[in-house]
């Protein structure tokens, strides 16, 4: 009976720490050929000009993605984009991938499209990254300090996919590894009972 309370407890913990973790990929948006303005997604508010688009179909937009056919374009000129919860509570910054606009698919070359992202909260700057981008996505890492507006600035024309937002700090296990923490229970309980 013990055995079955504690596989029990570590499904729980498993679920739990995955509950609160967001990714975003964009793609249950619906079949779109052409930019349209995101506005609100997935429990969060994207500013103009966030655009959603196919990147992967045929056409002159074919620039790729990190995962399924559909990313975000920055479409026009603006000091920053932002990303706020629709329900103007706090969240957690977990990572995007970007990647500058109009160059091919894994193109990759030297950096030419600077800026920056910010953590802002109560309008202060929480933490900020500089940025450089080339025609190959790159991943900018989770910053684990509570915000409410994620501003994008990583230039003029920028394409975002694969971006995580989490109500909850995205310092938590990471499931396999949970998963071999239960693995390693299981044996001792075992080797417990034999003994």
């Amino acid at each position: 009976m013990k055995f079955k309370n504690i596989f029990a407890s570590l499904c729980l913990l498993a679920l739990s720490s995955t509950a609160s973790a967001g990714l975003i990929t964009f793609d249950d948006i619906g079949n779109q050929n052409q930019a349209n303005f995101l506005g609100q997604h997935a429990g969060y508010n994207f500013s103009s000009p966030l655009a959603v688009i196919d990147l992967v179909g045929t056409g002159s937009w074919n620039m790729g993605t990190v995962s399924g056919d559909f990313g975000v374009l920055s479409n026009g000129y603006c000091n920053f984009c932002s990303i706020t919860a629709i329900d103007s509570s706090d969240f957690y910054f977990g990572g995007v991938w970007a990647k500058r606009w109009a160059t091919a698919t894994d193109s990759g070359g030297n950096d030419s499209l600077f800026g920056s992202m910010r953590g802002m909260n109560d309008g202060q700057v929480v933490w900020q990254v500089s940025t450089g981008l080339n025609g190959s996505y790159k991943h900018f890492a989770a910053q684990n300090i509570a915000i409410d507006s994620l501003q994008l600035n990583f230039g003029h024309f920028f394409l975002i996919d694969d971006l995580t937002l989490s109500s909850t700090s995205t310092d938590v296990p990471e499931p396999s590894s949970l998963a071999i923490l239960g693995l390693g229970l299981l044996g001792l309980v075992r080797f417990r009972k034999k003994a």
